[in-house]
């Protein structure tokens, strides 16, 4: 087991991970921030609250209702390994697996022809991109600020910068952000709204997913960044203690959302849809995507 770690990770990374694991299963992580206020997702009653606010601001909230009978089928062709994401077993098994597909069917993924690009943006050490291309032969690639050792042998894994890709221009066809684009600190969010205009054919599309509000301004750290900084001016910094290496993730509210994201995408020419997973209910155990943003250039 450790010395699969040490592949997957590598040394620096792995005892980064190591060193954190002590920390939480000591005891002390807990100790040094039982005075901070731990994030909490919005509940059912904040969502309503919150759709209500978007269709107040004047913005088109449209329902979304995916078979349930396709995301079974889908399942059943194991796109992923077992272990992935702490296995068919683990609380997010269903939800992980429903993002790749929603992403796959809005963007007609399953319909591209060889000379079409689709990006997996800030996929991180996901297997996606190499089933796509071993299994339907689809041109995909995989780009994050760091690569997994054991993507690192492949050259459609790339380690690079989303915001300043190496996509030439009007290139790809369609993206996706599976549980990412939260994750984009500062002014990243709004930079990617730009890239994705010159990297997207005429017609091209990204969709993001889950697209994370809350009922006020806000952005959880994990413990080993709270308090440096990460969160955007005005955001209430929360602590996450379950998990690590996450310096921000932001949680938008209306008023916000059109400021750094849908307000660029029209600036940039393009358009946007944003939708309302109806029946997350339906679908799996613990499925927590409820708002997603679908960009079209």
């Amino acid at each position: 087991m450790i010395i699969s770690k040490l592949r997957e990770y590598g040394l620096r990374v792995f005892l980064n991970k190591l060193i954190n694991k002590i920390k939480r299963d000591s005891g002390y992580i807990a100790w040094r921030f039982h005075d901070v206020e731990k994030y909490q997702s919005p509940t059912d009653d904040e969502l309503l609250q919150i759709e209500n606010e978007m269709r107040a601001a004047g913005l088109v909230l449209e329902d979304y209702e995916p078979s349930k009978k396709s995301f079974e089928d889908y399942k059943k062709q194991a796109w992923f390994p077992d272990d992935y994401h702490g296995g068919k077993h683990g609380k997010v098994w269903d939800e992980k697996v429903l993002e790749h597909w929603l992403a796959s069917e809005l963007l007609g993924l399953m319909e591209y022809a060889s000379e079409d690009i689709y990006v997996d943006v800030a996929a991180g050490g996901s297997p996606w991109v190499k089933a796509l291309r071993d299994r339907k032969g689809i041109q995909a690639y995989a780009i994050d600020l760091g690569i997994k050792k054991d993507y690192e042998n492949l050259d459609y894994y790339r380690e690079e910068d989303a915001t300043a890709s190496s996509f030439s221009d009007a290139s790809v066809r369609g993206a996706s952000l599976q549980c990412a684009f939260e994750m984009f600190v500062k002014g990243h969010d709004a930079g990617l709204i730009k890239e994705i205009k010159r990297i997207l054919k005429p017609g091209g599309k990204v969709v993001i997913l889950p697209l994370y509000m809350h009922t006020h301004y806000c952005a959880y750290s994990t413990s080993e960044y709270f308090g440096k900084g990460y969160p955007d001016q005005g955001a209430k910094e929360y602590v996450r203690l379950d998990c690590n290496g996450i310096p921000s993730s932001r949680k938008y509210i209306v008023e916000k959302l059109q400021e750094r994201v849908l307000d660029i995408i029209e600036n940039e020419g393009m358009q946007y849809r944003l939708l309302r997973l109806n029946n997350k209910n339906e679908l799996g155990r613990n499925i927590y995507c409820h708002f997603i943003l679908e960009i079209t250039r």
